[in-house]
């Protein structure tokens, strides 16, 4: 697998959208899953997985949005 900005061998593949990126290209993101609703109101600490240092591309843009 190829490096989406270099075209070098890829190190990791991102978490939000799948591209494959190389060490040097690597970033990271806050990558928040599998939360529910406690009364209608979301508690990231309580019904969260968070990962603060999720492999990012750099390339897309994650958006949080509150579903109903």
């Amino acid at each position: 697998m190829k490096c989406i900005h270099c075209e070098e061998e890829a190190q990791a593949v991102c978490q939000f959208c799948g591209r494959a990126v190389c060490k040097k290209h690597l970033s990271t993101g806050r990558f928040v899953s599998g939360f529910t609703s406690v009364g209608g109101v979301l508690s990231f600490t309580n019904n969260g997985v968070s990962v603060d240092d999720a492999v990012w591309c750099g390339l897309c843009h994650p958006e949080y949005r509150r579903t109903v």
